[in-house]
């Protein structure tokens, strides 16, 4: 899920252990199964005082405006990545992290599981492959040596 549709992510798209809302830029309906660290975490907001219909407490009102909401986000958003580059460098990770980064990663991280590109592209909520295949950078090569030699075995 992107930044956008988590911002908007409200209560009532959480029915049981399945997350459904409409993705923001394509229009797509997407459907999600709830593991143990996102129901962790669904549970941890659930507890906090409720101020609006949103899971997150980055859209603190449900009455904003278009204008408000895009204004909330684009500080919400500033703020997220300023804390995961924070976190990467606590952590010795060299890559600058940011949101469009976790996209990227999962993307690729289900590749080299060896999820097909059609799966991965629906996950993400991308329109066509093509868009996918820009994400996905090239398999590292001791991973394609390692199935080259399953294939010869």
């Amino acid at each position: 899920m992107n930044f956008a549709d988590m911002m908007r992510l409200k209560w009532e798209n959480v029915i049981g252990e399945k997350i459904y809302y409409k993705r923001s830029k394509t229009k797509g309906n997407f459907v999600i199964q709830v593991f143990k660290p996102v129901k962790e975490i669904l549970e941890e907001y659930k507890s906090e005082i409720k101020v609006s219909q949103y899971v997150f407490p980055i859209l603190l009102r449900d009455d904003m405006t278009p204008s408000q909401i895009e204004n909330r986000k684009h500080k919400t958003l500033k703020k997220y990545n300023k804390n995961l580059k924070e976190i990467g460098e606590i952590c010795g990770i060299e890559q600058k992290l940011s949101s469009y980064v976790a996209r990227h990663s999962f993307a690729n991280c289900l590749k080299q599981k060896g999820v097909a590109t059609d799966v991965i592209s629906e996950s993400l909520g991308h329109q066509n492959l093509t868009i996918t295949q820009a994400y996905l950078k090239e398999l590292d090569g001791s991973l394609i040596d390692e199935a080259t030699r399953l294939l010869m075995s």
